[in-house]
């Protein structure tokens, strides 16, 4: 199949089930080359899914985007992609889909696959965007949908567009798996294939060029993938060997890694799952890293009780609205119901934690304000300042005041992690907490 095809068919996937990009890229066995350019293919259409969409639709007569044959809707969704962003001559583009059409979907889809195409390359798109409202015009300029781009001015006012043009790049970050390897020796290996950057921690390099993920010290166990706000989060818990430490939310396990690693694979660690599927991966995972130290557990994180513990890390579920650079489908996923739900399962998941660990970690890949500072307004008189390591005060924004008329007062004393500010996910991170502060 071609990288054209095989991207429809995971764009395809990703529709029928809630799992990202990446889970549904294993259900093929792609080689290097080509897994490189259906991925781009998929992530890259899937940025700019609410602009692709749109063209669509006006390019249809008769028909909604929704009543289409799930596959040609996708095939279309890439010819689009390749016309009006991947800059291949329309010709080639709306010829490929044709016939990638034909061949699995017959004559007829062929045919409505190049009417389509061919009035979408006469599309006046700037046009039809002012037809629209404000909002609705401003989400297809950022490639965001409506309900984010409010959120985003609610937070940040006009700076909201740099956060959305930021959310639109990707920066690699690697950690380095001090348990098997060096930072150096990880160092000297990546910069034989890409650029190195150091970040504001010692094991974490920016990466460019080649991704990092089909180089050969990453199946070994010797660096991870891992986005820098997401080991920053996990570094400020402040984990130290022979300690006893919980994990309510753990599964896939990378920030469970990073722990073991910090505590030198001394000591224990107990990290809750609610899935066995994903526990069992976890498993896997931590062998590979030569992590010992973990005791992976099915349970709720909102109930488990493991005994009192030293430190905790709740990463709970959340909208995941600050990691939408990295997993674009969430922006088309949203659910106001499953939301609410999130965040009361967050304050559960809170008191749980504040029940088992003397000092607790609370981050999430969050931007809002109600997952954040505003489940953390009932948990305030246990809120301590973060103090991870040296320039992080200078590095760090801090929390939002208010929001909605809800006030937090301890804003200065949590961290925020912005993409177009910190170049990396958006990301909560507070302490809680803290009987023995001192051990910081």
């Amino acid at each position: 199949m071609l990288s054209q095809e095989i991207a429809a068919e995971i764009l395809l996937e990703l529709e029928e089930e809630l799992i990202s990009a990446k889970e549904a890229m294993k259900h093929f066995k792609l080689d290097p080359e080509v897994r490189g350019s259906v991925h781009a293919y998929v992530m890259e259409t899937l940025k700019r899914l609410n602009v692709i969409d749109f063209v669509i639709e006006r390019c249809l007569e008769n028909k909604s985007l929704r009543e289409l044959n799930p596959l040609l809707r996708n095939l279309l969704r890439i010819g689009i992609y390749e016309m009006f962003y991947k800059n291949v001559h329309p010709a080639l583009a709306t010829d490929s889909a044709v016939k990638i059409a034909k061949r699995r979907m017959g004559k007829g889809a062929a045919a409505l696959v190049n009417a389509v195409m061919r009035r979408a390359e006469k599309l006046d798109l700037g046009e039809e965007k002012k037809k629209l409202s404000y909002i609705d015009r401003i989400a297809l300029e950022t490639f965001h949908p409506s309900w984010y781009v409010e959120l985003a001015i609610k937070l940040l006012g006009k700076e909201a567009f740099e956060l959305m043009k930021a959310n639109m790049e990707n920066s690699v970050y690697v950690r380095v798996n001090e348990i098997k390897s060096s930072i150096e020796s990880v160092r000297r290996y990546l910069e034989k294939f890409c650029e190195v950057e150091e970040t504001i921690l010692p094991y974490v390099f920016k990466v460019k060029g080649k991704h990092p993920s089909t180089l050969d010290w990453h199946e070994e166990g010797k660096y991870v993938v891992q986005d820098l706000a997401s080991a920053v989060a996990a570094h400020s818990l402040l984990a130290k060997p022979g300690e006893f430490v919980v994990d309510l939310a753990a599964a896939p396990g990378i920030k469970t890694s990073q722990l073991a690693m910090a505590m030198e694979n001394r000591g224990k660690i107990i990290a809750i799952d609610n899935s066995p599927q994903r526990l069992e991966r976890m498993k896997a995972k931590m062998k590979q890293l030569g992590v010992k130290i973990v005791e992976c557990r099915l349970g709720d994180g909102a109930t488990f009780d493991p005994g009192k513990a030293d430190r905790v890390l709740l990463d709970p579920p959340c909208s995941t609205t600050g990691a939408v650079r990295n997993y674009p489908c969430v922006k088309w996923r949203f659910d106001r119901k499953k939301y609410l739900a999130t965040i009361s399962l967050q304050k559960k998941m809170l008191k749980n934690a504040l029940k088992i660990g003397e000092i607790i970690l609370y981050s999430t890949c969050s931007i809002t304000f109600d997952e954040n500072e505003g489940n953390l307004v009932l948990f305030e008189k246990n809120v301590r300042k973060l103090k991870p390591f040296k320039g992080f005060d200078s590095w760090k924004s801090c929390g939002i005041k208010e929001c909605g008329g809800v006030k937090f007062k301890k804003y200065r004393e949590v961290a925020r992690l912005w993409p177009h500010v910190h170049d990396c996910c958006g990301f909560f991170i507070a302490l809680l907490g803290g009987s023995d502060e001192n051990r910081h």
